[in-house]
């Protein structure tokens, strides 16, 4: 019976340090900040034995991948930096009056590359929109000037709308790790 509690035991300490290990952004009313040090607002990845050549040109087969035309999306500095501006249609839900509408949600986010390492900017969301009904609908992280008639933090930086923030971090986060997945996967072979 010991042997049972000390296997479980062992087993959820693993999966509490795996957990730790795993990079996230947190959504705040300044924008998305790392969710182990929120001083900082981009993520780094260490990936000891690549090269900068070898780490952008797999993220760049890897992004190319995704999108119908990539040359509308990526925008690259050899070997240095790749930034995708995109839209992600019905990415998220966020509730307007009694609606739970899909929302699209136009970001942009930047991936730089150097010998073994790999740093992932802060994610930008230029744009949240959609139609409920006949009706346009914009919103934003924070007020800003303009139609928007939504906001995810009012002025003074309190949470207003709890499911949008949750629904961005996970479309965000869901975007990095999959592509963390996709590119340095390993098993190459095709």
């Amino acid at each position: 019976m010991k042997l049972f509690y000390s296997l479980v035991l062992f087993l959820a300490l693993s999966n509490a340090a795996v957990a730790q290990d795993k990079q996230t952004f947190s959504l705040t009313s300044k924008g998305f900040v790392s969710s182990t040090d929120t001083t900082k607002n981009y993520l780094v990845y260490e990936l000891p034995g690549k090269t900068q050549n070898e780490l952008y040109k797999k993220s760049l087969i890897y992004l190319s991948g995704l999108y119908a035309s990539p040359k509308d999306v990526l925008s690259t500095i050899e070997n240095e930096s790749i930034t995708v501006n995109a839209i992600a249609p019905k990415a998220i839900k966020m509730k307007v009056l009694y609606l739970n509408p899909s929302w699209d949600v136009n970001y942009t986010i930047t991936f730089q590359f150097k010998e073994g390492k790999l740093r992932i900017s802060e994610p930008n969301i230029n744009k949240i929109s959609t139609y409920t009904g006949d009706v346009y609908r914009t919103a934003s992280i924070y007020p800003q000037s303009g139609t928007n008639n939504k906001e995810i933090f009012n002025k003074k930086g309190i949470l207003k709308q709890e499911d949008g923030k949750q629904n961005l971090e996970t479309y965000i986060n869901g975007f990095i790790e999959n592509y963390i997945k996709g590119t340095f996967a390993k098993g190459d072979n095709w």
